[in-house]
This record gives C-alpha cells, structure tokens and sequence, in this order.
C-alpha cells in the first residue's frame, strides 16, 4: 500500500454506535489507516451509561484477513506490524456530538470518519445533527458516510472504488486544499485511475484558480453550472454520479446559516455519495 503525502490524514478517528451504517464508515476509516500507516482510534459514545460490548463491532482482525492483509490466524500483535495503530475507547455522555467534540480537545484527529443520517426539514430541528456540529466543531477533516450507501471501499475486498470525485469550487474558502486532498486519496489508496471533476456554479471567466496536483492516476476536468451552489451540486452529482463529494468548508457564517445549515451541511444532507469536508486550517 503507498503511503499518502506527509500533510494529510496520519491520525483518524472513526465515532461509531454499532450500527450497520457505521460498520460502513468503520471499513473506510481502517482502510485509510492501514494506507497511511497512521494510527486509528474508534471511538464510542456511550449514552446509556454502560459498558459497550465490543463484539458487536467487527473485528480489526477479521476484516484485515478477509482483505489479504493479515492471515486468518492472526494475533492481536499481528495488526502493528502492518505499521499502523489501532485503538478502542467509550466514553460516557449524553449526546454523541458533544463526546465526541469532548474528545477532540485533548486529543488531535487529522480526520474523522463517520456515518451520518440524511434528515429533513422538521426532523432535522427535532434530532440533533450530529454531523453538523462535529464539522462545526472540529478543526480537522472530516469523510461522512451516509447511511444507506455502501462508500468507496469495497467491504468484501477493501479495495477502492473512486473512479469519479466531484470538487465543488469557489473563491471562499479556497479550493486547492480540496484538490490536495483527492490527489491524496488517489494517491494512498485507488489502483486505477480516476477523474476528478471540479465544479463552479458561475460564469467559466469568474471562476477561482486551482493549483491541480501533478498525480498520475488523476485526470482533471471542469464543469460550470448556473443556480446556487447547493443546487449545482447536488444536481451535478446526481447526473455524473461520483463516488465522493471532496469540499472545502469553513462553517457556518450567519442567522441564515444557522437556520438552514451551512452549505457543506445541506450537502452532506442530501449527497447521493460519500462527502469529504476539508477545513483549509487542517491540511
């Protein structure tokens, strides 16, 4: 496995509750890990007050045998010699958000991995959106996972399936962090080639400069569109169908905002893919 460029994701933690959808985000959050040769903390916040069982998650060791990585047989000691470090902890609090939030105060994350669910409307004020307030929370960046969807990596194999990234730009925040980080992972993890497909929601001559990275397997296109960036994207995305949404954010700006969400938010929201948020502060 090639190793990603020193600037990115070495430290991930993956917030997980047992689910289905978050054995989704488990395997792209250890596949990343197992890459970068990194290290990797999962991480469960426990609202009930009692001690996780454990073996309902699957197991670090299974999953790498059943990839090739390690040999059915494997001992525990087995998994470091891959080169990367893997974690468990709970921690006890009443909302998932603000645990893991909790956490990541006194321990640094480059990235966080995690399963969200796509809420609308009145039910988007009636649950708290955890995957909202961790993306305003954190400094770092973060890969959300919605459940329902089976994700980039393949579960059986852990092979990558990136073969279309969509970036959406613009002149705020600056998007090169975006295409840093696709280079990246296409770098890290694809065996093939992949386009990766930037898109502004204006005129082509008012559009923002990108330094696009010199990587092999990475072909690079434009596409323009007219409408609100949310719509652009979204539409955008359910015409080309890319395997994930890779965005620069900065959060939320205003009352507007707060309301309705951040446009990073509402994509997450409604995204048919994978979206990676990149903060231009975390690389």
């Amino acid at each position: 496995m090639t190793q990603i460029a020193p600037q990115s994701f070495r430290r991930i933690l993956h917030p997980t509750d047992f689910t289905h959808g978050s054995e989704i985000a488990f395997v792209h959050a250890l596949r990343l890990a197992c890459a970068i040769k990194g290290a990797l903390t999962i991480l469960h916040v426990d609202r009930a007050g009692k001690h996780p069982d454990w073996d309902q998650y699957p197991s670090v060791r299974d999953t790498l045998a059943r990839w090739n990585l390690l040999p059915p047989d494997a001992e525990r000691t087995d998994v470091e010699k891959l080169g990367v470090h893997i974690g468990k902890l709970s921690i006890p609090d009443s909302s998932p958000a603000h645990g893991v939030l909790s956490y990541l105060e006194n321990h640094s994350a480059d990235l966080i991995v995690l399963a969200t669910h796509q809420r609308h409307g009145l039910d988007r004020w009636i649950h708290a959106n955890v995957a909202g307030t961790i993306n305003s929370g954190t400094e770092g960046a973060t890969l959300f996972i919605p459940f329902g969807k089976s994700g980039f990596i393949d579960e059986l194999t852990g092979e990558s399936r990136l073969r279309r990234i969509l970036i959406p730009v613009d002149h705020e925040p600056h998007p090169t962090v975006a295409a840093r980080a696709a280079a990246d992972l296409i770098r890290a993890i694809n065996p093939d080639s992949c386009e990766i497909q930037l898109l502004y929601a204006g005129d082509e001559a008012s559009a923002p400069a990108v330094h696009l990275i010199n990587e092999p397997k990475a072909s690079w296109t434009w596409t323009y569109q007219t409408g609100s960036p949310v719509n652009a994207i979204l539409e955008t995305a359910e015409i080309q169908k890319p395997d994930l949404i890779v965005m620069a954010t900065s959060g939320r700006h205003g009352f507007l905002d707060a309301l309705r969400g951040s446009t990073t938010e509402q994509i997450i929201g409604r995204s048919p893919c994978p979206v990676l948020a990149i903060h231009p502060r975390s690389t």
